[in-house]
């Protein structure tokens, strides 16, 4: 039996971390089926439950390196680990994680990880030195290999694949229809909105506030918040729907749904406007129209991918600037899933397949 053990950002009740983890364990139980997978998490109890693997604290040092001991693969990602913006502390676990799984003289690979940014000049090198140790490195973009290459990393040993959500399959539509019908959506257009804290937000929470207004207004539309991280996305929520006039036919998610679930919903949306990554990510996989609004370099490079534009920057967006993309999109409609998603899906799976052939090597 083939033992995996998994390091991200698991357990957080971050709905885009657990669609990787999701897309990761699925891939992975199909391709090898008596795989054993233990997950580093931030609530173990629930990552046991809810994948139906083995999981121990993330922080439990004893207890990881127990279990690294017995591993035959340390996989770290997919997701923005390696990065210090939100926290230099958390880059600095992460690499732990991986140059301890090196120093025992196990297979490591990065998996569809995105990039940086990374500030701190001492922070840069260590990424390099501990990416450079790895035995496999994928990134889900050209920014991150870039932003590898410009550290230092052997250009060789990085791979560019896609976002490990890529290899979910598709949304059961009905599904999403049941759960948006019992909470009193789905008999009007339905626009999605994904927002996050984040620097200048009294002033960006008005401009979402006036324009979703002009959207009911303009398309007699349900709008509905869809928040990928608890509390935290809903309290963003609740302060836009406080500053409208009107909240009648404005709704806001709430908690515990599964990937799939999110999938399903998103499905069913005839637009979405979004800060949150994944929920970018779901609207392209189900070939929903979305606009995307930046506030890290990872937002931009998704958005190039699918060689679509930003619509504005978190801290410049205008609800005019909403406003007019969102009449572009409404009137290009829903289209048939473009090749560009069918690679992405392939690129995605690649990162399975590698992650099984480093398994197999030297077995």
């Amino acid at each position: 039996m083939s033992k995996i053990l998994l390091s991200g950002y698991y357990g957080f009740a971050n709905a885009g971390d657990e669609a990787m983890l999701t897309a990761i364990v699925t891939a992975l139980r199909r391709e090898v089926p008596d795989v054993e997978i233990t997950v580093l998490s931030g609530n173990p109890a629930l990552t046991a439950a809810k994948y139906q693997v083995k999981s121990l604290n993330r922080f439990d040092a004893l207890g990881f390196l127990r279990v690294l001991r017995q591993t035959d693969l340390l996989i770290s990602g997919g997701g923005s680990l390696l990065q210090d913006v939100t926290s230099s502390k958390s880059l600095f676990y992460y690499l732990s994680v991986i140059l301890m799984g090196k120093l025992m003289g196990k297979k490591v690979m990065l998996f569809a990880q995105g990039i940086g940014p990374i500030k701190s000049p001492l922070a840069r090198v260590l990424t390099r030195w501990v990416c450079n140790i790895a035995d496999v490195m994928t990134v889900r973009d050209d920014g991150s290999s870039e932003e590898l290459k410009h550290m230092g990393v052997e250009k060789s040993k990085i791979i560019v694949t896609a976002d490990a959500v890529f290899s979910l399959p598709e949304a059961d539509k009905k599904q999403g229809q049941e759960i948006l019908r019992a909470k009193g959506m789905g008999t009007k257009p339905l626009i999605g909105i994904a927002l996050r804290h984040w620097q200048g937000e009294a002033r960006y929470v008005k401009e979402f506030a006036l324009a979703a207004e002009r959207l009911q207004d303009i398309y007699g539309a349900q709008i509905v918040f869809i928040p990928l991280q608890f509390p935290a996305d809903t309290q963003v929520a609740e302060k836009v729907i406080k500053a409208m006039t009107n909240s009648d036919n404005v709704f806001v998610l709430g908690k515990g749904f599964s990937t799939e679930e999110y999938l399903a919903i998103v499905s069913n949306l005839n637009l979405l406007i979004g800060m949150r990554l994944h929920a970018l990510v779901f609207a392209a996989l189900e070939n929903i129209p979305f606009m995307a609004i930046s506030y890290d370099p990872k937002i931009d490079r998704f958005v190039t991918s699918m060689d679509g534009k930003v619509t504005a920057t978190i801290d410049k967006v205008m609800a005019q600037d909403i406003v007019d993309e969102a009449g572009v999109l409404w009137l290009k409609g829903p289209k048939r899933k473009p090749e560009k998603i069918m690679k992405l899906r392939e690129e995605a799976d690649f990162n399975i397949i590698r992650a099984v052939k480093l398994l197999a090597k030297d077995k």
